[in-house]
């Protein structure tokens, strides 16, 4: 059981379900707004400071931290600690615990507007890294109360490439509609799927019976394993990688488009990453973990307890299979906007509706924000988002954009009550954006507000 303990402690310890800053969304000036919607543009052109131009980087999921991580003589253990009671533990699990990660790393990224100072197009060189996990509840169940049952859907999803993106975004409509188009041309660095479609668990009388069914697919750079030749088998750690170059490509688009309803309201609509990477096979590691395994001497207690089991098996063994090429899809999320305008373009108020789809489920936020934009070079944004119908998180964003320098920063940890490890323990989700760039080029006469008279010469 040391083995099992171990692989999900280091999943909920690692990961939470990755979604974009929605604060950031409404977060006029910022060269980072055009990731959510390709029609979006900034007030001027850009160069961003390599590496430093755009850190995008969110945690979250389907349960709050302190769900997971307990308190215990000033340290946190999860839930699997033998100081957190079976109550504890399972008393806010769903019976599907979805948790992963995200980030995004702009190493060069530039953009500039056209003579109509309307039309805009960009450039951006990003290192993309996406994990989730999915945790059954009927799997702690089997750990803390030692209760049988059919565990299913238990397993690990990641992958990481690197995403080459030209964007172009123009007005229709006498400015009313503008659309933008991203194409992003993806080199695979690596991936991992780690499954277990079958994991059963069953006493008997005095014995208990565990019949599992798993997976590893590992796609990597020079990826090969060192087979047990007594054995036959292979574990994780067996696998070596040699990153030397790209173990798959492929390609995908963001589509977008906002449109004035009225003069000084705007909907907004996008759809990301609709696209694929092809891995290919001699890149790849495979294997299957198959066991059916029976137990005796397990003393089942008479006072009624639940008897709980005592036995270690190697799930994370594996015999060898043929590795194949796969194709798989990016995370797809879907953007849809709007914001009205009060008081000459100084105060707007915005809501977002956002989907996130992925590995194991689809994930769905709605964000309401209050945005400050008093002079065209400082935008201050305070939000609050509802995460799937569960609680939700106070955001943050400030934008600076005067002619010397961009600057900008959303989170959604300030407010939050902390640990001291400042993980921030009732809200399910966590995300950090920053970007410094310099601006280049002509001002955008995309809003008339901001239009000076000699920008119209």
């Amino acid at each position: 059981m040391k083995k099992l303990y171990t692989l999900i402690a280091a999943a909920l310890l690692a990961t939470g379900a990755a979604a974009q800053n929605p604060s950031a969304y409404f977060m006029e000036g910022s060269t980072f707004r055009s990731q959510f919607n390709p029609a979006f543009a900034p007030l001027r052109g850009y160069v961003n400071i390599p590496v430093l131009g755009g850190v995008d980087i969110n945690v979250s999921g389907n349960l709050a931290l302190d769900n997971v991580l307990y308190p215990r003589n000033g340290k946190l253990v999860t839930l699997l600690d033998g100081s957190v009671s079976a109550n504890e533990a399972l008393g806010n699990l769903k019976a599907n615990n979805l948790l992963g990660i995200g980030s995004r790393i702009n190493v060069i990224g530039f953009g500039a507007f056209t003579k109509n100072h309307k039309n805009f197009w960009s450039f951006d060189l990003n290192l993309r890294v996406n994990e989730d996990t999915n945790l059954p509840r009927s799997l702690f169940e089997f750990i803390k109360l030692g209760q049988e049952g059919n565990i299913n859907g238990f397993g690990a999803s990641a992958s990481a490439y690197a995403e080459a993106a030209f964007s172009y975004s123009f007005p229709l409509m006498n400015d009313r509609l503008y659309v933008g188009v991203r194409g992003k041309f993806l080199a695979g660095l690596a991936r991992a799927n780690v499954n277990y479609d079958r994991f059963n668990v069953s006493l008997q009388k005095d014995r208990w019976y565990v019949d599992t069914q798993g997976s590893i697919d590992i796609t990597a750079g020079g990826a090969e394993v060192d087979v047990n030749p007594e054995t036959g088998i292979f574990e994780p750690g067996d696998i070596n990688i040699k990153p030397t170059k790209p173990a798959g490509y492929g390609f995908a688009v963001d589509l977008g488009a906002t449109y004035d309803i009225l003069p000084n309201l705007q909907a907004s609509l996008a759809v990301t990453d609709l696209g694929f990477i092809s891995w290919s096979k001699k890149n790849s590691v495979a294997g299957v973990s198959t066991q059916t395994l029976e137990f005796s001497g397990v003393t089942v207690p008479d006072d009624g307890t639940d008897p709980t089991p005592d036995f270690d098996f190697e799930m994370l063994k594996f015999r060898p299979t043929d590795a194949k090429s796969a194709s798989k899809m990016l995370r797809a999320s879907l953007n849809a906007g709007l914001e009205y305008e009060v008081w000459r373009h100084k105060i707007g108020i915005g809501l977002l509706y956002a989907a996130r789809f992925w590995e194991y489920k689809t994930l769905h936020n709605i964000t309401g924000s209050v945005n400050f934009h008093p002079v065209r070079w400082f935008t201050l944004t305070g939000s609050y988002s509802v995460i799937d119908n569960r609680g939700g998180a106070v955001g943050l964003a400030l934008n600076l954009c005067p002619s010397w320098i961009n600057f900008f920063i959303a989170t959604d940890v300030v407010t939050a009550k902390h640990t001291p490890q400042w993980i921030p323990v009732k809200q399910s989700m966590m995300n950090v954006t920053l970007g410094l760039g310099v601006p280049i080029g002509k001002r955008s006469h995309r809003i008339p507000a901001y239009v000076w008279k000699q920008d119209k010469r």
